[in-house]
């Protein structure tokens, strides 16, 4: 899979333009500010509809404009795919068009075409974040292995919502009945979908970790449930989550949330039974992150049968150049395009990078 052509306009500093990008390493260097960050953003938002950085989606869009594009031609096993994606202002929200070459197509039906693979300076919140951080990233994971995945969140999401402001207005118990049997029900769907994916991740982890060189104990994940909806499969789980709903709706209704389900479950890694953000170092930490990314991209692999496209955003962060050049090592080969912002002249010419240059928002061989 290979971003063969990409243009851009309004997105961010970068200017109007279109790049023609090769197979194996293309690195991008130039001063900070330049706009090398930026273009790696605009390939993985065109790929996964999100970026790797913080900010919503009007940060995007150059400041004083009211609409920015990405378009690209995607060399896939099957043939060429022409992606195009519209942002537009609209008040404070941002309204998105995704096509595939004139066919309208929905989020699900989009990200199916180009996932991209980001490995950044913050993958290290994937140890050292909050709870959320682990969840989207295996709920990525989760979606690429079984594209459902997308809509139950969805629909999972949906009846939360309705739960809750169902609390706050004081709704009668037989109304909150059938909310919590949909919630339930999509819950538990979700949560067994999630546990699949982190099968296939926990698998592949131990191999990466190794290729890396990682000398400390072995993490372990494990997918942690207060509700015990982890421990049970379909219908049980759901009656298992939906009992957890009724007993604790007094206690909701009176903080207007919902305190048990999938969206309060942890993805938990620890190291011989510490959790890993205390019992690792940062340069520990950012290794494992890095081998969590890698191996979700070998499950990626072995799903669809092709390479991903692989950004990665200031590869001289946080790694010494022994590790860094294994992580190299390990992405390299002229079926895998990796496109990377460094700063490190003696890897490239190790790397046998194409380099481009990126000042003011203009790219240039």
């Amino acid at each position: 899979m290979r971003l063969g052509r990409l243009a851009v306009d309004n997105f961010r500093n970068l200017a109007r333009q279109t790049l023609e990008l090769d197979a194996g390493l293309t690195v991008l260097v130039g001063p900070n500010g330049a706009g090398k960050t930026n273009l790696l953003e605009a390939v993985c938002v065109l790929g996964n509809l999100t970026s790797f950085r913080s900010g919503s989606p009007a940060s995007w869009i150059r400041h004083g404009q009211q609409r920015a594009a990405l378009a690209a031609e995607v060399e896939r096993a099957g043939g060429s795919v022409p992606l195009e994606q519209g942002l537009r202002r609209v008040g404070a929200r941002v309204a998105r068009t995704l096509r595939r070459g004139a066919r309208r197509l929905g989020s699900a039906e989009y990200l199916e075409l180009f996932p991209v693979v980001a490995l950044s300076a913050t993958d290290r919140r994937l140890v050292f974040g909050p709870p959320e951080e682990r969840r989207r990233f295996l709920d990525r994971l989760a979606f690429h292995l079984h594209f459902e995945t997308l809509s139950v969140l969805q629909r999972y999401r949906r009846a939360l919502a309705q739960r809750s402001t169902l609390l706050l207005r004081g709704a009668k118990a037989e109304t909150l009945d059938a909310f919590e049997a949909e919630l339930a029900r999509q819950g538990a769907r979700l949560v067994e979908l999630r546990r699949q994916a982190l099968a296939a991740l926990g698998d592949l982890l131990p191999g990466e970790l190794e290729r890396l060189g990682w000398v400390a104990a072995r993490p372990v994940l494990r997918y942690h449930a207060g509700d015990g909806s982890a421990t049970e499969d379909g219908a049980a789980a759901a009656r298992r989550l939906r009992a957890s709903l009724l007993q604790s709706r007094g206690e909701d209704r009176r903080r207007g949330v919902t305190s048990v389900g999938p969206h309060r479950h942890e993805l938990v890694i620890t190291v011989q039974g510490i959790p890993a953000r205390d019992a690792l170092s940062a340069g520990q930490g950012k290794l494992l992150a890095v081998a969590l990314r890698l191996a979700a991209m070998s499950v990626l692999e072995r799903r669809r049968g092709e390479a991903p496209c692989v950004v990665f955003d200031d590869i001289d962060a946080e790694l010494d150049s022994a590790v860094l050049r294994r992580v190299l090592g390990r992405l390299g080969g002229s079926e895998r395009q990796v496109i990377a912002s460094s700063a490190h002249a003696e890897l490239l010419a190790e790397a046998e990078a194409t380099v481009l240059e990126v000042r003011d928002g203009v790219v240039a061989r």
